[in-house]
């Protein structure tokens, strides 16, 4: 890797900042263009060292960076930013100058560790990042009489106190209960819901009906005034032709000021052609016999359109019509119900959304001159029920947790509780869960040489605290259990989220469990090697998957995994990824027998798609993580031939997707990690019912037709028949143009890239 990717995502940045329609989004990627340059500058002068685990030159591991996509650094500190308001409060409070090290000095006073207890004991404070956590913690440690641990503390961030904010934020205590999570808070409801703009099609629908529709009928009432038995009499009189052009005037007027339907302004409506006689007419002028032909025409349309002015059917169509125009904007609804959502603390999520959706009362009606019994459209219930807060299950029941990413964004909250509950002292157990989840929002750093993330513990305000933790095994493993049930039970056919696997690591981990989970390795950064955890894995799934269809699909010889050797640990380098590096192992190691089963060589062409290749031969090996969610005990609450069902089903649907694509290939790999879920789940299945699944002709029958071929194959295999080795199994890399291309019908001169 070069820092080509760097420059092509400037490149994005740069183009969207300069052509994108939406000044929001302008704006937003002007922000990320800005952040790459700086990013690509600190590289420049060494001030950032990609891929070590402490790449900001002067900042030590603890601190939280800003990160970019792909794991890139910018060399700045997320607490390195300018004085809040609340510090140039405190510090106006205390007649101090408004300098962090001042204020850092302040709680270390008996005054300031005064303050500090009263926020641990009251939980009034907010933990955006780890570092805010510091101070807080310190003097729990004073207060516990540790003080050799609190100096420790001290002393670790005492240098940084004048560069980084350290103090904590005061803020509502959380009233969330501790099973509780919400994918957005009520904040953050509110403002999305401020946001919403007008919807240009709607108000120029809106001014059509309230300004052009009526204008449209005077016009029209005035001509009729001059038309008789189907002609248009030329006799005008000097009050007709006053009429005429004070209406002439008035929709100069009325076009000068409403700008948004623009109907009217096309010569070849209805309105725009009447108008254009009166023009003439007002002037003075004889209108020629086509003129006249055409304001007939218009006259005659409009009445068969829409009836004639005064009769029972128009007046219906115009009472409708105002009543819909008089109705307000969905922008106005959504800022009624944003204010509804200001007597809520904005960090919390909303425990009754519905509460907030009902329809304008009159005391609303009165402030924001919304009618009265307006009911709110359907935007505002569904970003309210984005901040429902209530047990996962329950979010996931209501649809509101649409993929295992989104699953996985909110089990920090869950493996917090877990964290909390290794401490006895309740304001240290809230602290703990607080900064355990500030700390789960870091994003992950580019590493190289297989080296880990940062890990909370090297936090020194988390290593300060350890001693004062107890072992949480069982409720840690229960709670490992129940997030990996819940991921198959309701995503059975996408592979566990590198978010989702971190999480779970973390809470096997809190209760002192050493059990190797693997993320999905990124095929343009691979470097052609894997940490010995994939080996451990491939271990532990060999025990599950031995003499199972699993097994004999992807052709996994269970006995070779059981014997590979252990990797040589890399020497350390630095610099810019290399590809195609091959690790040196003694013996046959994981690594040897990715590569060897992918039919990729180290003196080969390396590209991402050979990469990818190689990878999937680890996840198949691995299971990528399914063996270990059954050894452990995971149970989804759903039968595994349900979950085999769908994963079939998603399969066929992806399929059929990615025949309509014009680049394909990341449907197909999709389609193919579902289809080895399929395998799996059929396979720690009841056999009977596995066998009436595979044979079931309904299984394929909405699918595109390469799925019939799919099931067959599957099907042979569990007969212990021989397979076609080109088509079977399916998988999602290759290198080439991928064979299922040509089986779902996809059309050649369409890019694959």
């Amino acid at each position: 890797m070069t820092n080509s990717y760097a420059l092509g995502q400037l490149s994005k940045a740069f183009l969207t900042a300069t052509t994108h329609e939406d000044p929001d989004v302008r704006r937003r990627a002007d922000g990320r263009a800005q952040r790459w340059v700086q990013a690509m500058e600190r590289m420049a002068d060494g001030g950032v060292e990609v891929g070590s685990r402490v790449p900001a030159r002067g900042l030590p591991s603890w601190v939280t960076l800003e990160v970019l996509r792909g794991g890139f650094a910018t060399g700045s500190a997320l607490a390195e930013v300018p004085l809040q308001a609340d510090e140039i409060a405190l510090a106006l409070r205390l007649g101090i100058p408004a300098a962090r090290r001042l204020i850092f000095g302040y709680y270390l006073t008996d005054a300031g560790l005064d303050e500090l207890y009263d926020l641990l004991d009251s939980g009034a404070y907010r933990v955006d990042i780890p570092e805010d956590a510091a101070l807080l913690t310190m003097a729990w440690l004073v207060r516990a009489g540790d003080r050799a641990a609190a100096l420790d503390v001290l002393e670790a961030v005492a240098p940084y106190a004048e560069k980084l904010r350290l103090a904590p934020k005061p803020a509502n205590a959380s009233v969330t209960p501790p099973d509780h999570v919400f994918r957005i808070s009520a904040g953050e409801a509110a403002d999305a819901l401020r946001s919403r703009e007008p919807n240009v099609r709607v108000e120029a629908q809106r001014e059509a009906l309230a300004v052009w529709n009526p204008f449209g009928e005077r016009v029209l009432s005035l001509w009729l005034e001059r038309y008789r038995d189907g002609q248009v009499s030329l006799d005008y009189d000097a009050a007709w032709r006053a009429t005429a052009s004070a209406l002439v005037d008035e929709y100069d007027r009325l076009a000068a000021t409403h700008t948004l339907c623009t109907k009217h302004r096309k010569p070849k409506e209805n309105l725009a052609i009447l108008l254009r006689a009166l023009r003439a007419v007002g002037r003075g002028e004889d209108l020629p016999g086509r003129d006249i032909g055409l304001v007939r025409c218009a006259i005659e349309g409009q009445i068969a359109k829409r009836g004639r002015p005064g009769s029972k059917e128009h007046a219906a169509l115009r009472d409708w019509q105002r009543v819909v125009a008089m109705s307000p904007a969905h922008s106005q609804l959504a800022a009624v119900a944003a204010e509804r959502l200001n007597s809520l603390d904005s960090a919390e999520g909303i425990e009754q959304p519905e509460a907030f959706s009902g329809d304008v009362t009159p005391e609303e009606a009165a402030q924001s001159g919304v009618p009265e019994g307006s009911a709110m459209p359907p935007i505002v219930p569904r970003v309210l029920t984005r901040a429902h807060s209530a047990p996962i299950e329950v979010l996931l029941k209501g649809g509101v947790v649409p993929s295992a990413e989104v699953l996985a964004a909110l089990v920090p909250r869950i493996s917090a509780s877990v964290v909390a509950s290794g401490f006895a002292d309740q304001a240290l157990a809230r602290l703990a869960a607080a900064n355990y989840k500030a700390f789960r929002r870091r994003r992950s750093l580019l590493l190289l040489n297989l080296e880990k993330q940062i890990q909370i513990t090297e936090l020194p305000w988390v290593r300060a605290v350890i001693a004062y933790s107890h072992a949480t095994t069982d409720e840690a493993m229960a709670v490992a259990r129940r997030v990996g049930a819940l991921a198959l039970d309701h995503f059975p056919s996408t592979i566990l989220p590198n978010p989702l696997v971190q999480e779970l690591h973390h809470l096997l981990s809190a209760g002192g469990h050493d059990i190797p989970l693997v993320e999905e390795l990124a095929a343009d950064i691979f470097m052609g090697r894997f940490s010995d955890k994939f080996r451990r894995a491939a271990h532990g799934a060999a025990r599950v998957i031995g003499g199972t269809l699993y097994a004999d699909y992807y052709g996994i010889d269970t006995g070779q995994i059981l014997s590979l050797a252990e990797p040589v640990k890399p020497q350390t380098s630095s610099g810019w990824i290399r590809r195609g590096v091959r690790p040196t192992e003694p013996g046959l190691g994981f690594g040897d027998l990715c590569w060897t089963r992918a039919g990729r060589t180290p003196d080969g062409a390396s590209s991402v798609a050979a990469n990818g290749t190689i990878i999937e031969q680890s996840q198949i090996l691995t299971t990528h993580n399914l063996a270990v969610l059954v050894s452990i005990g995971v149970k989804p609450t759903r039968p595994w031939i349900d979950l085999a069902r769908d994963a079939i089903d998603r399969t066929g649907a992806l399929l059929e997707l990615a025949s309509r694509q014009r680049r394909p290939l990341a449907t197909v790999k999709d389609a193919a990690y579902a289809w080895r879920q399929a395998v799996f789940f059929l396979s720690v299945a009841d056999p009977a019912g596995a066998q009436a699944l595979l044979c079931d002709s309904s299984l394929t029958t909405s699918a595109p037709q390469v799925m019939n071929e799919l099931v067959v194959h599957l099907r042979q295999v569990a007969d212990g028949q021989p397979v076609d080795g080109e088509r079977s199994p399916f998988l999602g890399w290759t290198v080439g143009r991928h064979w299922i291309l040509d089986a779902i019908g996809h059309n050649r001169g369409i890019s694959v890239s």
